[in-house]
């Protein structure tokens, strides 16, 4: 009963510890013992995308920033191949210790003098393995509609003053939704770079290319009021919009576990 007030206290306190003019919810990782509580906000670009920075809390609601994981570190958690979920202890090591070598303590217990003593890498935690999943299922999810960002003559991505919403009908295809994260096709890329005004506006990643097929369930409900797109990949993730309206978003509920099976099952 306490959990939705104090999410929202949670996350105005970052919103304004931060200075962001807007926070954004990601969702919700389930744990055997704890939850972790994702946030992210969005810093004005430069040049193209919008810098995403995540932050987690755990049922504290006392949020920091997610850890930054360089490609060896990733790649590092992704060899470890942890199915179990998540226990809930961000500061737990997550690599199988070295008979005879002592656990490391949690980083909050750490001593600067012992760290400047050891050049040990530092041992992977809990809070390592969640920032590299959330980051997984966000690249692979982070659902918009088509239109609703724009790229700038500055070359930055932005929210399209000429978005209305969808209509009724092309609410529910596919091809009108698209990713909101820098593009990866060929196509998306090349739109991406031209400095036309026609190309604007097609320089993301559409749903319809992404594999397996059918990894999209998209439904309308009866009211047709509002079209919801469930990512079969990652089981948890919600994406919807309400056709005719600016009104958009999505959100993640689960253990933070992909549906590896799927290409087989489809």
């Amino acid at each position: 009963v306490q959990e939705l007030p104090c999410l929202q206290c949670g996350l105005s306190i970052l919103k304004a510890q931060e200075k962001y003019n807007t926070i954004f919810f990601w969702g919700k990782v389930f744990g055997q013992s704890s939850d972790y509580y994702v946030a992210y906000g969005l810093k004005d670009p430069e040049f193209e995308f919008p810098a995403k920075t995540f932050y987690y809390a755990g049922e504290d609601f006392e949020f920091k920033p997610m850890p930054k994981l360089n490609q060896e570190q990733a790649a590092k958690v992704l060899q470890l191949g942890i199915e179990k979920p998540f226990g809930g202890a961000d500061g737990k090591s997550i690599e199988a210790a070295v008979e005879g070598e002592e656990e490391a303590p949690p980083a909050d217990d750490a001593d600067p003098e012992a760290e400047g003593a050891s050049q040990k890498p530092k041992k992977l935690t809990e809070a390592d393995r969640l920032a590299q999943v959330v980051q997984e299922i966000d690249f692979d999810t982070a659902v918009v509609p088509k239109g609703a960002h724009v790229l700038s003559e500055n070359h930055t991505i932005v929210s399209s003053t000429d978005f209305k919403g969808l209509g009724a009908t092309e609410a529910t295809a596919l091809s009108k939704y698209v990713h909101f994260r820098p593009p990866v096709s060929i196509a998306a890329l090349r739109a991406l770079a031209r400095s036309d005004a026609e190309f604007y506006a097609n320089f993301l990643d559409p749903l319809e290319a992404d594999l397996p097929k059918g990894c999209w369930a998209v439904r309308q409900d009866p009211s047709a009021s509002l079209v919801t797109l469930r990512s079969l990949c990652w089981p948890g993730y919600i994406a919807y919009h309400i056709p005719g309206t600016t009104k958009y978003g999505g959100m993640y509920f689960g253990y933070a576990q992909k549906s590896k099976d799927l290409p087989f099952m489809l």
